[in-house]
């Protein structure tokens, strides 16, 4: 914790020239590491004796995107995303996973509170996008997606197509939660810490409630485009 202060110190205190410039937008491509989990636990009533735990624990995964910001005031800005990100959670011994990759829009304002520093505060809304989903349920793999099936043309011919498998169609599509991030940017250079609060259950039909919590690690380069 000392270590930490003292880094935040010797950020203030050095005179970074990089405050926002009133009226230009900024364009920050970034990539990272993610650290996802969910709240509640797994309850398998058939494994109820034993060394079963139900306890769900974090997994790591890849998070990228890119973020565009305007300089409403040299200290506020207003940035708007879109990146990828691997969400999900497992249990300590992987019998149960839960893997869910996600196209999140994040809205934020940007808050700077030191001038001519590149120290942010962010916070604001996001909506998620799922995409490929995958379940494992006693270590064997279950598709959540789409899957391949017959079916017959208008001739009475048959075609193959891609049909929604039933466990996708447990799972809600469309994931809301609130973002609060922390970024510093010298000379350009970018790196930002982001917790992701979920708002939405994963499930429709979920008795434990089951939401998303994500950190996002991630580096990148900001760009000044000036006014356009």
């Amino acid at each position: 914790m000392k270590l930490l202060l003292m880094a935040i110190a010797m950020m203030m205190s050095v005179n970074m020239n990089a405050q926002l410039d009133e009226g230009n937008w900024y364009f920050t491509p970034k990539i990272g590491l993610s650290i996802a989990d969910l709240t509640g636990k797994l309850y398998a009533p058939e494994k109820a004796e034993g060394s079963y735990d139900p306890t769900l624990h974090p997994m790591t995964g890849f998070t990228g995107g890119m973020e565009l910001e305007y300089a409403m005031l040299d200290n506020l800005g207003l940035s708007v995303g879109l990146n990828y990100c691997r969400q999900g959670s497992k249990t300590d011994d992987e019998l149960f996973k839960v893997t869910m990759d996600y196209a999140n829009i994040p809205i934020t304002l940007d808050f700077y509170p030191i001038p001519e520093c590149g120290l942010a505060v962010k916070a604001g809304v996001q909506v998620g996008f799922a995409g490929r989903k995958k379940v494992k349920i006693d270590g064997v793999t279950y598709n959540a997606d789409y899957v391949m099936a017959q079916r017959f043309n208008r001739w009475g011919r048959p075609m193959i197509a891609y049909v929604e498998s039933e466990l996708s169609k447990e799972f809600n599509k469309v994931d809301f939660s609130i973002p609060l991030a922390i970024s510093y940017d010298y000379k350009g250079i970018f790196a930002e810490a982001r917790y992701n609060l979920g708002l939405t259950n994963i499930m429709k039909d979920d008795p434990e409630n089951s939401k998303h919590r994500v950190w996002q690690f991630t580096i990148g380069y900001k760009f000044d485009l000036g006014e356009l």
